[in-house]
């Protein structure tokens, strides 16, 4: 397994310091928000971001907030559909230009279901996801389908079987699972339930519930603990990858990269 942490965690001007620590303890890639590294219109300045890549001295693994500032609704119609659509495909191209393997799918309230949803609505949501699963992977990374829990404003796959069941309904390969460890610890979910899905794992989000910073507590190095060895031994060779909301507190980040650097390397 290999270590990342997403720069949504700290401000722009703390890059350095947090590259430091990184460095310090083994960690390899730099998960990224693209409004982060270009703050207006990212997928439209692909050369930009090849400047920025060719600098980093990390790999790219993830990439989040994908939809940030759209305010389409994926089940809105079709007009909304095509626009998001269009725009996703952008993104795999910033992904494909920053060498980057996995799109996480959130949005939660952009990809809310109206009340009124049936069986054609989510079908339509089936062949969005076919769609954009097959053109990641034929640009070489992969749409990473997140759970978020109902705590969010969403009523679309809340759960990780429920993600598990639409990548499997959806059946691309480039439509696979980022798996959120802040949503296992809101549903209650335990490892088991990932027995016999470890290949559709493409991404993991070590977080938490509204992405406090990281709990290192008796029960999470439970959890976190038992995720690890499912993980080895299904010898996943992916990026595990802390998740959290900013803090001014650098040596919370520390405290937090050298616990998963613990359970996890």
């Amino acid at each position: 397994m290999k270590l990342s942490i997403s720069n949504i965690a700290w401000n722009a001007q703390e890059d350095s310091a947090v590259y430091s620590m990184m460095k310090k303890y083994g960690y390899t890639g730099l998960e990224i928000a693209p409004t982060r590294i270009i703050e207006q219109a990212p997928y439209q300045n692909l050369k930009a971001a090849e400047s920025w890549r060719e600098t980093l001295d990390f790999d790219v693994p993830s990439m989040q907030s994908i939809w940030f500032g759209k305010t389409q609704k994926l089940f809105g119609g079709e007009a909304d559909r095509q626009e998001l659509l269009d725009y996703t495909k952008a993104a795999v191209d910033f992904a494909k230009t920053v060498r980057c393997g996995n799109l996480v799918f959130g949005s939660p309230k952009n990809r809310a279901l109206p009340d009124t949803a049936d069986k054609k609505l989510r079908q339509a949501g089936v062949a969005f996801f076919r769609e954009l699963g097959d053109y990641a992977a034929q640009n070489g990374t992969a749409i990473g389908m997140e759970a978020n829990p109902a705590i969010y404003s969403t009523n679309y796959i809340n759960t990780t079987q429920e993600a598990l069941n639409l990548i499997r309904e959806v059946g691309s390969d480039g439509f696979l699972l980022n798996l959120d460890v802040g949503t296992m610890i809101e549903n209650r979910e335990s490892v088991e339930l990932l027995e016999g899905y470890a290949a559709q794992i493409n991404h993991v989000h070590i977080s938490e519930p509204f992405l406090k910073p990281v709990v290192i507590s008796p029960e999470r190095r439970q959890l976190h603990g038992g995720l690890a060895a499912f993980l080895r031994e299904n010898d996943y060779q992916g990026y595990v990858s802390v998740e959290m909301g900013r803090t001014e507190e650098l040596s919370v980040i520390e405290e937090i990269l050298a616990y998963v650097k613990e359970m996890f390397a």
